[in-house]
């Protein structure tokens, strides 16, 4: 018996939910970076500066994802009082309102620590706080979609870690970008002079080559997650179906899978071997691998996201179609008595 397959085109015709999952997932793997640098950076002026730097970036990014997601509600002002209009604690939409309202003001507080050189003490207990909050932020844009059961491509088991990932190895370029671009933007003298002596550009090597890292656990997660859908029941084979071979399948292989990994692994390797031919550890001749992967790192994110919510128009197939379900009836002699009794009362009006 061959299911029925329902298809809409709400999510497809969606532009706000991809940029809002894109910039919550960066903005979430950033702040992990930032609490990682606090931690483990010691004393140094350049991982202090990575730290702070980097939770600030996370302020316009945050706001533009916010707004995202607020133009997208059918009542904008709800998701603005969410605590008063939403009573269901159980909701992920609740829960993630909650982690958003608790990520800005930490984000804004580790960028005061450094601007305002914090004691470490204080900075390690914000770096304590914001490592799981980062984590949450990461697996929050992934269980917001998870929770929708009835779309096969949104599974619960491989959907939230993928974006922990992406959103980590897309946090990772970002930071690596605000390492070199963060000197120019127009901060007090104070401040400028200390990102100048922090050389905070030295960090951008190490961030990209813990990128790939992640790069290569994202793929091989990537390839779970599409043999688990092959692997699955009828629905969960339709969307691996449609992400690889369907209609989906160009965005998938040459968006994500090429343009987001393959293509900056091959860049990373590219990068050694470059300065190994040239002798040169910097100039544009050798860092341009380092400085295209981050932009595909980040091309490479959006692109899953929007590939995954545009697989949300497919949703999970009836089985037993309703022509074929058991139909009530009534008998010719039934519908003849109701058919008089019926006359009769209009008869008597």
């Amino acid at each position: 018996m061959d299911p029925i397959v329902l298809m809409q085109s709400k999510w497809g015709a969606t532009f706000n939910i991809p940029w809002y999952l894109f910039l919550g997932g960066m903005s979430g793997g950033i702040l992990i970076i930032a609490a990682c640098a606090e931690l483990f950076g010691g004393k140094d002026p350049r991982y202090h500066a990575l730290s702070g730097l980097s939770a600030l970036l996370n302020l316009p990014f945050m706001a533009i994802g916010g707004l995202a997601l607020t133009l997208h509600l059918g009542k904008p002002e709800r998701g603005f009082f969410f605590p008063l209009f939403m009573t269901n604690y159980k909701s992920w939409l609740l829960i993630g309102g909650w982690v958003i309202g608790i990520f800005v003001p930490v984000s804004m507080l580790m960028a005061a620590a450094w601007y305002y050189e914090a004691r470490r003490s204080l900075r390690v207990a914000l770096a304590i706080v914001s490592l799981p909050l980062g984590m949450a932020m990461c697996f929050y844009t992934g269980i917001l979609l998870s929770e929708a059961k009835f779309v096969p491509l949104w599974t619960w088991q491989f959907l939230p870690v993928l974006f922990l990932l992406s959103g980590l190895s897309t946090g990772l370029a970002a930071c690596a970008i605000n390492a070199y671009v963060v000197k120019l933007l127009p901060f007090p003298a104070r401040a400028r002079d200390r990102i100048q002596r922090a050389g905070l550009e030295a960090t951008a090597p190490l961030l990209g080559l813990i990128d790939v890292a992640v790069l290569l656990l994202e793929i091989i997660w990537l390839f779970l997650f599409v043999a688990a859908l092959n692997n699955g029941a009828p629905g969960h084979r339709l969307a691996a179906h449609m992400l690889t071979k369907g209609e989906l399948s160009q965005w998938f292989w040459v968006g994500v899978v090429t343009l987001g990994l393959v293509l900056p692994l091959a860049l990373s390797v590219l990068e050694p071997l470059l300065k190994k031919l040239l002798r040169r550890e910097n100039g544009w001749a050798v860092g341009w691998p380092l400085f295209c992967k981050l932009h595909l790192v980040l091309l490479g994110g959006v692109v899953l996201r929007y590939v995954i919510v545009w697989g949300g128009d497919l949703k999970q197939p009836l089985i037993f179609p309703p022509q074929q379900a058991q139909i009530p009836s009534v008998s010719a002699q039934g519908s003849a008595e109701a058919l008089g009794q019926a006359l009769k009362a209009i008869n008597r009006r």
